[in-house]
């Protein structure tokens, strides 16, 4: 067995002053709408912005109460096209995402007239701005479930899911499957077993358009994955149990975590707690390969007394406290097959002038062999208002090679600013956090929107943000970093 190296990472004394790291900043002026968010802990859009290359950037943005716009940015940060999305009174937008030489938007729309709701998607040209195709894609009584769609991906297969029920009962999904183009490729049904008690139901679609149905019921204790392809009605199903009674003591999945890879296999991860007392009990990791038809378990991490001692260590809290208010938050695998399994610590804090909390990230790093090789924990404490909730705190990823870049508001030495985080997947090792040179705003307004972030390549960010010098608007900014 390997041996397991926990390394803590205390934020707040390796803070590196100034923009260390940052070359060159370029900013231009930005506005958008600000959006209500029914589920803060799950967001609606998390990814509001793609490269298009190493210079050109899209956003999705808010204008109005009705009204979105898709914008093209290049190497100057203006935009050099400007697309406006109308939406209906009783319509939003459910995905975005960048396929190819073209966007997509899907909305959802309820037609109060006739009593139905449907799903649209819009293609957009990336180089002209100009709208290709509008197609409705799928529609239902209004009275019914929600439609909801999942996007491969590279953007090039989408999934809509009609979820069929009898009373309280969940059935099934009705599912049709399109490309790119909103060429209709397949329509099924999957079915779901007989079940009692709770029922939790995910559709994943990868680039080659195969759809994974993950169900875990029996109480939040069984995992099942159905694997569909286009071709044919072969199911292929892998089950595990990942609650239970073990050592005499009865578990249950608290949270649940998925990644599909393109190579046909998908990853698994549970946060498990005891039944009894509802304390955090371990991680768990299941890879279920489809090209070998075969499951492969890591061992289980136990958050034994040892492991909750260093962690309130950590926190420099005098007694050993238990894990609360965790959830898994990424799963990342890298082109070796290295994995990294994430956790944050986020929740609402009590009272009418309540803010909104996202703490320390644990890290669990794996091989390719599924075997645990470190894990470690970075500390940090942001909190935000309530209606703006965690759309400017938590963090931003993204994975370059082996190494992991991590992207935080944070005050560190009273200094407001974005941070950014190098961490190595083989060894854990991770870069103190340096500033880029912002120097943010640090009031109750928007200082940070997460959303519109993203890496033109391993060396250029793009946020929108508010600095402390223009604290009247936001900025658009990219951040460029000596190598």
């Amino acid at each position: 067995m390997l041996k397991k190296i926990i390394i803590v990472f205390f934020a707040a004394l390796s803070f590196v002053s100034g923009n260390a790291r940052a070359q060159r900043i370029k900013s231009s002026n930005f506005s958008f709408f600000s959006e209500s968010q029914q589920d803060q802990y799950n967001q609606q859009l998390p990814q509001k912005s793609f490269a298009v290359n190493s210079t050109d950037f899209v956003i999705l943005s808010r204008k109005a109460k009705d009204a979105y716009a898709l914008e093209r940015y290049g190497k100057n940060m203006k935009p050099q096209w400007s697309t406006p999305i109308g939406l209906a009174s009783q319509e939003t937008v459910e995905a975005f995402t960048k396929q190819g030489q073209t966007a997509l938007v899907i909305t959802h729309r309820i037609h109060l007239e006739p009593g139905t709701q449907a799903l649209y998607a819009i293609i957009i040209d990336l180089a002209t701005g100009k709208e290709l195709q509008k197609q409705k894609l799928m529609e239902a009584p209004s009275t019914a479930r929600k439609l909801v769609v999942s996007l491969s991906k590279d953007g090039s297969k989408l999934v809509t899911q009609q979820y069929l029920q009898k009373g309280d009962q969940l059935q099934g999904i009705q599912a049709i499957v399109y490309d790119g183009t909103l060429t209709k490729l397949k329509e099924r049904r999957y079915e779901f077993p007989v079940h009692t008690g709770s029922l939790t139901a995910q559709v994943q679609i990868d680039n080659h358009g195969s759809q994974y149905l993950t169900l875990l019921t029996e109480n939040s204790m069984r995992l099942s994955v159905r694997r569909y392809n286009n071709k044919d009605n072969e199911i292929k199903v892998m089950e595990v149990m990942l609650g239970g009674a073990f050592n005499n003591e009865k578990v249950y999945v608290l949270d649940t975590r998925f990644q599909l890879e393109q190579d046909s296999t998908l990853y698994a991860a549970a946060l498990v707690a005891e039944e009894k007392t509802g304390a955090y009990r371990s991680l768990k990791l299941v890879r279920f390969d489809y090209r070998t038809n075969n499951m492969r378990f890591a061992e289980e991490f136990m958050f034994t007394p040892a492991f909750l001692e260093r962690v309130s260590k950590a926190n420099n809290l005098s007694t050993t406290a238990q894990l609360e208010d965790i959830y898994l938050s990424d799963i990342l695998v890298s082109k070796d097959g290295q994995l990294v399994v994430m956790t944050e610590k986020k929740f609402l804090e009590a009272g009418p002038e309540g803010k909104y909390r996202a703490q320390d990230l644990m890290l669990f790093g794996y091989s390719e062999y599924l075997q645990p090789t470190w894990n470690s924990m970075i500390k940090k404490d942001q909190q935000a208002p309530a209606a703006e909730g965690f759309s400017g705190i938590s963090y931003r990823s993204q994975l370059f090679g082996n190494r992991l870049q991590l992207l935080t508001l944070e005050t560190l030495n009273g200094k407001t600013d974005l941070y950014t985080r190098s961490i190595h997947l083989l060894t854990g090792v991770s870069d103190a956090p340096k500033a880029t040179g912002l120097k943010l705003a640090y009031d109750q307004q928007v200082a940070f929107a997460k959303d519109f972030t993203t890496w033109l390549d391993e060396r250029s960010i793009t946020a929108v943000n508010r600095t402390s010098k223009s604290s009247k608007g936001l900025r658009l900014s990219r951040i460029t970093y000596k190598l």
